[in-house]
């Protein structure tokens, strides 16, 4: 079944089918109404708050670095 110029398997496409019927739709007005609300989103930065997250996750350091490890290997051969 064919979405949008879209091929999706019929499952998916069934599912859709029947969440816009059951929002009283059509398949593809509600395929426009998602596509219009997702454009409309403000982009976030997905950058911002990073070394926040990575403190909040409480890593440990490596007792020995495996890029360096990797390097040395990679000498070796």
């Amino acid at each position: 079944m064919t979405l949008l110029q879209t091929r999706v398997d019929e499952q998916t496409a069934r599912r859709f089918h029947r969440a816009a019927k059951e929002r009283g739709l059509s398949s593809y007005s509600l395929l426009k109404e998602l596509v219009t609300k997702t454009a409309a989103r403000k982009k976030e930065n997905p950058w911002e708050g990073h070394w926040e997250q990575i403190e909040k996750l409480n890593l440990k350091p490596l007792p020995y670095n495996p890029v360096i490890r990797d390097r040395e290997e990679s000498d070796e051969r």
